[in-house]
């Protein structure tokens, strides 16, 4: 991406900022009336021409005014906004709402989704990584009643999965206990993917002949363990941006809908922001979703330490107002982070 002369970052900032508001393209007159550009329609006319070469806006209509670009939207948020102070007047609030005793991490997330919805006008989106889901701390087979045994599992973020299932054997408390006890020891320290591959594995050695009751209990465990290998994506919000002028037309209405139907591809949005540190803004067809290629996404990984938990993302047509929606995202994920640390903290 060229550098530009301070007059055609002032015009390209000027032409976003007015595009942002009214949806509707920008002339030279419009910019020329105002004070923070100090240049004659014909100086900002010669100036457009050679953005729209450069290929930062374009002309709809021989007649129209100029729209940003995706490379055009691109140096705004990478060169324009990067001096600019952010300031989120809503973080108490923020705080304020996330904050629960007793909350696991897939309620911060899908509380998290809905502040940002809330706070940025636009659709959100959340998920954790699938490792995180299935990061196993404890198994615990509890007696129901004479035919049904609760089997729960305990992710090392505090998350819990249960599942009852029939016994048809009518194993009694002292044995589930027992056998509670040595699915832990033979688990520990592995993620809900390898234990499956550790159950299985102990379920084809020889001395499950002769334990049939410790075969039952890796079995119990293992159904609940395949049971839960979906990822939940937490989407709050897309009216937001149904009612953009950008998605009037029936057809990108539709597009848009079908895309927020389908989680894996928000999955897909989400997993390319895992590997980064901090805000990442993708424009357009940056993320790769061609149904989504009028909107932007600024997402924002969730990390402990060196280990991510997931990722937030506030999704909106690539008018939107970047300033607003960037600062938004940066502290709610700020605080999202710090109550996920608390929550592993407590659960380890």
């Amino acid at each position: 991406m060229q550098s530009l002369e301070k007059r055609s970052e002032n015009i390209l900032s000027a032409i976003v900022s007015e595009y942002i508001v009214s949806a509707e393209p920008v002339g030279s007159r419009t910019l020329s009336k105002r004070r923070d550009i100090g240049l004659s329609a014909a100086s900002i006319r010669n100036i457009m021409s050679d953005l729209t070469d450069s290929g930062y806006i374009s002309q709809p209509h021989v007649s129209a005014g100029r729209v940003p670009t995706d490379l055009g939207y691109r140096f705004y948020v990478d060169h324009l906004l990067r001096s600019r102070p952010m300031v989120c007047d809503g973080g108490l609030d923020i705080e304020s709402i996330l904050k629960s005793d007793g909350w696991d991490l897939k309620d911060i997330l899908k509380q998290s989704s809905s502040v940002l919805a809330g706070l940025s006008r636009q659709a959100s989106v959340a998920a954790a990584t699938k490792e995180v889901e299935q990061n196993f701390r404890t198994v615990e087979l509890i007696k129901l009643a004479e035919d049904r045994i609760l089997v729960i599992l305990v992710a090392s973020t505090g998350t819990v999965q249960s599942k009852v299932i029939y016994d048809e054997e009518s194993i009694h408390q002292d044995k589930l206990t027992k056998y509670s006890r040595i699915l832990n020891d033979l688990l520990q320290d592995l993620d809900l993917a390898e234990a499956r591959e550790r159950i299985e594995l102990e379920l084809q050695t020889e001395k499950m002949r002769f334990d049939a009751m410790l075969a039952k209990a890796l079995r119990l465990c293992h159904t609940v363990l395949s049971a839960n290998e979906s990822r939940e994506v937490y989407i709050d919000g897309q009216i937001n941006i149904l009612a953009e002028p950008e998605f009037a037309q029936v057809e990108k209405l539709k597009a848009i809908l079908a895309a927020f139907e389908d989680k894996s591809r928000l999955l897909r949005i989400l997993d390319k922001t895992l590997d980064t540190e901090g805000i990442q803004v993708l424009i357009g067809s940056e993320h790769g979703i061609d149904e989504m290629d009028t909107c932007s996404v600024i997402a924002y990984p969730i990390k402990t330490g060196d280990k991510v938990i997931g990722s937030i993302a506030v999704i909106g047509p690539k008018r939107m107002n970047y300033q607003k929606v960037i600062t938004v995202v940066d502290t709610t994920a700020t605080i999202v982070t710090q109550l996920i640390r608390r929550v592993v903290e407590v659960a380890g």
